[in-house]
């Protein structure tokens, strides 16, 4: 299906009085096109894509991610492994109306950490909390430490802290939103934007080595870095982060070894499934010149299928070795240690008999064999 097709096909399954995405590759902008009510220069709200601003910030800053906190350190909360509670204490999601810094930052002294320090909770106040990290450090509020730290140097000029002409209204389908109030929690999810500007932004994140290493699992196919997210949709590992609002989602996916991905926003507080669309946007030509990388004439007797506890995993080779939910770096000769994924810096070793040819694998201390449902 053609992108355009997939930006009509979701306004009308969903109901959406708009769309609009962006294709990144190599560090440009390639495609941007908006459907419905809007043109590409719309804003909308990103929601808690501005948590990845904050993340990026920490580290512009040079804040020590393992300093101890009043609720943990930077890295737990970045990584919403602090155990606090999710959202501020008090009544702002009726009212809609959130109040201003000096009261939430009254408001803490009743946040309670709800979960013991490690075990994955997500928490806006998290982001708050770290919001007054950046404005401690930075000398300044965080809304002109990130206008001054990432904004302006990246020319991000259609991405704000408040609403800009022509910015699209929200809906909950044909009803229009009320108006929320961030006041003092801006640092969870304050920033408008638009798909190109998200886009451009996601070009730059991917490049930010730290924020990408899994800390919490969220779900079977979900996991926490340092401010951004790890999804698999498809059978492919993407980046990014999505927000959901008042009157608004979207979503930023990519693809770090492509170095490609793709921004959808929307007008509508009703479920779109916008990481599909996003996901379907993320361009593959960079994965697919991987898989025709020449096979090292020492890896091609890994490949294919092995058996161990009666699971099949299954080894490729795309430029480097990979597994269905690995991915391996070579350390030596029949020598390769998990790099991302299962068993994350555990040792694969690589067993041949008398002609040369694998007849087993050792990885993360458990056999691996040829045989179809070895188990022990």
């Amino acid at each position: 299906m053609s992108k355009p097709d997939l930006l009509e096909r979701a306004l009308e399954e969903h109901g959406l009085p708009s769309i609009s995405a962006a294709v990144f590759e190599g560090g440009e902008v390639t495609w941007a096109q908006a459907a419905g009510d809007a043109r590409p220069d719309t804003q909308y709200a990103i929601g808690s894509i501005t948590k990845t601003f904050v993340a990026a910030a920490l580290l512009a800053l040079r804040v020590d991610l393992d300093a101890p906190l009043r609720f943990g350190t930077p890295r737990q909360l970045l990584s919403h492994t602090s155990g606090l509670q999710r959202e501020l204490p008090g009544e702002g999601w009726a009212t809609l109306e959130f109040p201003g810094r000096d009261e939430v930052l009254a408001r803490l002294d009743e946040a309670e950490r709800v979960l013991p320090p490690g075990r994955f909770h997500y928490s806006n106040l998290g982001y708050v909390v770290l919001g007054e990290v950046v404005a401690e450090h930075a000398g300044e509020p965080l809304e002109e430490a990130i206008r001054a730290l990432l904004l302006q140097p990246l020319g991000l000029r259609r991405t704000t802290w408040d609403a800009e002409e022509p910015y699209a209204r929200g809906f909950f389908h044909e009803r229009p939103e009320r108006t929320l109030v961030k006041g003092g929690t801006s640092a969870s999810g304050g920033i408008w934007s638009t798909a190109g500007d998200v886009a451009r932004w996601g070009s730059h994140l991917l490049g930010l080595e730290e924020l990408h290493r899994p800390y919490a699992r969220a779900g079977w196919d979900e996991a926490f870095g340092l401010g951004v997210e790890l999804v698999r949709v498809d059978e492919r590992e993407l980046w990014g982060h999505e927000g959901a609002t008042v009157g608004y989602r979207a979503v930023l996916l990519y693809d770090r070894d492509a170095k490609a991905g793709a921004a959808v926003l929307t007008n509508a507080t009703q479920p779109a499934n916008l990481r599909g669309v996003a996901a379907a946007l993320v361009p593959l030509v960079a994965q697919s010149h991987r898989r025709e990388a020449r096979v090292p004439s020492e890896v091609e007797g890994i490949l294919g299928s092995w058996w161990s506890e009666g699971v099949e995993h299954r080894f490729r080779w795309t430029g480097r070795l990979e597994s269905d939910d690995a991915v391996f770096a070579q350390v030596a000769p029949d020598r390769f240690r998990s790099a991302r994924g299962r068993e994350e810096g555990e040792l694969l070793r690589v067993v041949r008999g008398e002609d040369g040819e694998p007849v087993e694998l050792w990885w993360a201390g458990y056999p691996f064999r040829r045989e179809p449902g070895y188990s022990y």
